[in-house]
């Protein structure tokens, strides 16, 4: 039974259309735009995004515990964090893109600094957002319905995706062709104008994206008890299962951030030029992954969502070693090698973004079966700290693997492929051993009596 009507679902599935763009956007775009329109050195370039990630690691694990514990507000416990976030985080993605309008960038100084500044802003509201309101998931779904709206979720995620992605082709096209033309002053001219538009209305639609949710949504209230922080982190930790998995999603989230950080320098090595090689590309995999979510969806409900996992890395680290002979087969033009690579890799990447919020919520929920007491916000939020770790030192990395100075090598952009296959690789035990499908009989069983009762009326 659905706690929410569908059109509920649907609302709270597409509420972070607008955060998935900003994140999107930042993780692509940060480090290509403060690199070439902005001309910041790489190296402060990476220490500026992993300092990002480690005030998001914090604030998802404070402000989800915040969250568990506070008594009933007159907004609600989760939805007083995503009133008053989300302006406040569309300030902060504004002003991050927009530090043309505000100090000279030949002090390259003040624009690290500036980077400092409104990128660890940037992540700490986000985490102030996204982590109660993802906390709020096991409260308005089942365990029968959770990977249904995680599809949701994510097939609103892949929209703002795609959305994100072809804001950051289409600007680092014309960041190009200006540079190529006018030199490094090309953000000052019209450029940076139609930067300052893009951000902004990313902005409005992030803000636009959670009224929804909040009108017609309700936040049951829940009964608090006086909790201490020390005993909060040892019920965590000793869950097993769930340290299992943070180790997991740590472990591959490093080689999926520098797979995201060198995207655009990746599949130029690879052989597309232009936009509209870039655009097929783009199709292909991202197509690829909503149609897996579809195919995924389903089959959780038959083998789990560990099989699922096994399957996917394992089909993950077969394909990307091709970076080491893309553009080398005989017969099929690179472009077109490129583009069935996009979608292998689609596939393997579906699982990524549609299981972790499952996951979660799963271990979430039988924990507050088992003790009577809510702490999705301590299990969404303590996931960051390590999660953001990983990823902060995986942007650390990236300036070894590949950095555009003058006379840069391309050995990184080819051993890219195999790199990240070794992360995933190295989180297939962890995977193995542990339990992510806590519910997983009584969701096989309703599938069978669905099936049964449709047999039945046929």
């Amino acid at each position: 039974m659905h706690k929410l009507t569908l059109r509920q679902r649907i609302y709270f599935g597409v509420g972070k259309f607008g955060t998935a763009i900003f994140m999107q956007v930042v993780t692509i775009a940060t480090v290509y735009i403060y690199g070439s329109a902005f001309q910041l050195d790489y190296t402060l370039n990476a220490i500026g995004n992993a300092v990002g990630k480690i005030f998001i690691a914090f604030s998802g694990f404070i402000f989800g515990y915040i969250s568990d514990i506070l008594k009933n507000p007159k907004f609600g416990r989760r939805k007083f964090f995503v009133w008053t976030g989300a302006p406040i985080l569309a300030v902060s993605f504004v002003m991050l893109f927009i530090p043309h309008f505000f100090i000279p960038l030949d002090k390259e100084i003040l624009v690290f600094v500036w980077l400092l500044v409104w990128y660890a802003l940037f992540n700490l509201f986000y985490g102030y957002l996204t982590t109660p309101y993802q906390a709020w998931m096991p409260e308005v779904t089942t365990e029968d319905d959770r990977v249904g709206m995680s599809a949701i979720q994510n097939t609103t995620n892949l929209f703002a995706t795609i959305g994100g992605l072809a804001f950051a082709f289409i600007f680092s096209g014309l960041l190009d062709e200006k540079i190529e033309e006018v030199g490094p002053s090309a953000i000052l001219g019209d450029l940076g104008i139609v930067l300052l538009v893009a951000v902004l209305i990313f902005a409005v639609i992030e803000v636009l994206a959670f009224l929804p949710v909040l009108l017609k949504v309700k936040e049951e209230p829940v009964e608090r008890k006086e909790r201490d922080i020390l005993r909060e982190f040892k019920v965590v930790l000793k869950n097993k299962n769930y340290v299992l998995w943070f180790i997991t999603q740590g472990i591959y989230s490093m080689g999926l951030t520098i797979l995201t950080a060198l995207t655009f320098d990746l599949i130029g090595f690879l052989g597309l030029t232009g936009m509209m090689d870039f655009a097929i590309f783009a199709v292909a995999m991202f197509g690829t992954t909503m149609l897996s979510f579809i195919f995924w969806e389903r089959m959780s409900k038959r083998i789990g969502k560990r099989v699922g996992l096994l399957i996917s890395y394992g089909c993950l680290i077969l394909i990307l070693p091709l970076t080491l002979v893309l553009g080398k087969i005989p017969v099929i033009p690179n472009n077109v090698e490129t583009w069935i690579f996009g979608l292998l890799l689609g596939f393997g990447l579906s699982t990524t973004y549609l299981f972790p919020n499952a996951i979660i919520g799963d271990l979430a929920d039988e924990d507050e079966r088992i003790t009577k007491e809510s702490r999705a916000g301590m299990y969404t939020g303590f996931n960051s700290i390590p999660l953001n770790i990983f990823q902060a030192t995986a942007y650390l990395l990236v300036p070894f693997i590949y950095n555009p100075e003058p006379g840069a090598t391309y050995w990184g952009l080819k051993w890219l492929g195999p790199m990240v296959a070794l992360f995933f690789l190295l989180s297939i035990p962890t995977i193995i051993i542990g339990n992510y499908d806590p519910f997983f009989d009584i969701i096989k069983t309703s599938a069978k009596v669905k099936t049964e009762n449709n047999l039945e009326k046929g």
